[in-house]
């Protein structure tokens, strides 16, 4: 899985670029960034457009005072995912401040909002904040404990969101259907992956890089790093075997962040001076995360986030206008913790380039 990003984006970081090859690479994932982002931001502009301006400043502003109270629903929900990361991290080596694991939160997210490989970019952001107390190894592990569990309940809340969606507000016709078929059929496969993976202590990665070293066709760098990456695939794949009470702790933070989530969607329903109900700020929270998971390759979702929850909500007998700004109020709280990761990326960055002005030249 995610494992194989963390491991490479460390090599690129270790080894000396090699011009023109990575020079290449490199402009073509700045120009798909730039790409996607404009293609986000057109999307957005068009949804503010078609709905009216007028009427979306209208829904935002009555919000008011009650943006701090979802501001800090948001906050909550990246204090305890740097909790879980924290416990996903083995007692032996769990020799660091809980601060770092926030700092690495942090940092992570804010290279997801702003990178178009953000998920994997930002997972490797995580484990490089953590190795300043942690070897790579234990701190890629635990940033993939973490991604999965949450995967897990992420997967759980979608499936519990479609069976509420159904008896709440029952099927409306074929095409609705078969979206909802789709979305249930994609979460049960990718579930039943990681459950067997799990149940199972499969390795896919070691025995991928295996097959093609049989065949000659494996790349010298993940030859080099196989041992690296089996003792993460060991350390992700035993936990649940091996630290089963850290398991089910960050099995129930992860669920507890999803009951934030539907929260903060309930509150900003309720600020907006609109009618809420938990069944339906749960249906919108596992709706939006389907649109998150499926557009996640365009920076920050910036745009299908914005219009997606416009037509979620429009679905559900809401206005246009109400789901754009709802997903407005919580972007607003998005950006606000995507500011505290740069400063805390740019203060690391501060901080080691001081370190290496102050070393000694020999």
């Amino acid at each position: 899985m995610q494992s194989e990003n963390l491991l490479q984006a460390d090599l690129q970081t270790s080894e000396i670029p090699a011009a023109k090859p990575r020079s290449k690479k490199r402009n073509l994932l700045i120009w798909i960034h730039v790409i996607t982002f404009l293609f986000g931001l057109s999307l957005l502009a068009f949804v503010i457009q078609r709905i009216g301006y007028q009427a979306v400043l209208e829904s935002v502003g009555r919000v008011g005072w009650g943006f701090f109270v979802i501001l800090g629903l948001n906050l909550s929900r990246h204090f305890l995912r740097a909790a879980s990361l924290y416990l996903a991290v083995a007692p032996e080596h769990r020799t660091f401040k809980y601060r770092s694991a926030v700092a690495a939160r942090f940092g992570g997210e804010a290279v997801n909002m702003v990178s178009v490989v953000g998920p994997f970019l930002g997972d490797a952001t995580r484990a490089m904040l953590l190795r300043k107390n942690l070897p790579l190894t234990h701190g890629a592990s635990a940033v993939i404990i973490d991604n999965i569990l949450y995967y897990v309940t992420v997967i759980l809340v979608i499936l519990a969101g479609v069976v509420t969606l159904l008896f709440t507000f029952g099927s409306s016709g074929s095409a609705m259907n078969n979206v909802l078929l789709a979305i249930v059929a994609g979460a049960v496969l990718v579930f039943t992956g990681i459950l067997l993976a799990i149940l199972y202590r499969i390795t896919p990665l070691t025995h991928a890089i295996d097959f093609f070293d049989r065949r000659n066709i494996a790349p010298r760098l993940l030859l080099k790093k196989r041992h690296n990456i089996l003792n993460v695939e060991n350390n992700v794949f035993q936990f649940y075997h091996n630290r089963r009470a850290d398991f089910f702790k960050v099995f129930g933070i992860s669920i507890f962040v999803h009951t934030i989530s539907v929260t903060e969607v309930y509150m900003a329903l309720t600020f907006l001076d609109e009618q809420a109900f938990v069944s339906t700020a749960f249906i919108i929270e596992s709706l939006t995360k389907v649109i998150n998971a499926a557009f996640s390759f365009i920076p920050g979702t910036i745009g299908v986030y914005e219009g997606g929850n416009g037509l979620i909500l429009k679905t559900l007998g809401y206005t246009t206008a109400i789901g754009l700004a709802l997903a407005l109020v919580r972007r607003g709280a998005i950006l606000f913790s995507t500011a505290i990761g740069l400063i805390i990326l740019l203060w690391r960055g501060a901080e080691r380039g001081a370190r290496r002005f102050a070393k000694p030249r020999r």
